[in-house]
C-alpha cells in the first residue's frame, strides 16, 4: 500500500465508530470483531472522533476518500489472513 493512504487519524476515527462490545476478550478477538463490524459498517455513516466531520467521504480535505479507506480494508484482510 502506498504512503498517505491510511494516515493514523483516520485510524483512529475508524475505532472511535466501534462499539465498545467489540473490544475486551485478546486483541485477536479484539481485530477480528472490530474489522468485521467496519468492514459491515455503511461507510458514509461513519464520523470522525470529534462527531463534527464525516469519516468517509470523497471531494473533503477532512475526511477520508472513500478508495483509500477500501484500499486499506482489503489491504488489512489481506494481511489478516497471511496470519
Amino acid at each position: 500500500m502506498k504512503e498517505g493512504v491510511t494516515p493514523s487519524y483516520y485510524l483512529e476515527g475508524m475505532l472511535y465508530n466501534v462499539p465498545p462490545e467489540h473490544f475486551g476478550k485478546s486483541y485477536q478477538d479484539t481485530f477480528v470483531n472490530c474489522f468485521n463490524w467496519i468492514v459491515a459498517a455503511k461507510a458514509s455513516d461513519l464520523v470522525c472522533a470529534s462527531r463534527m466531520e464525516w469519516l468517509v467521504r470523497d471531494g473533503s480535505q477532512t475526511s477520508w476518500p472513500i478508495a483509500n479507506f477500501n484500499t486499506y480494508l482489503n489491504a488489512a484482510g489481506e494481511h489478516w489472513k497471511k496470519g
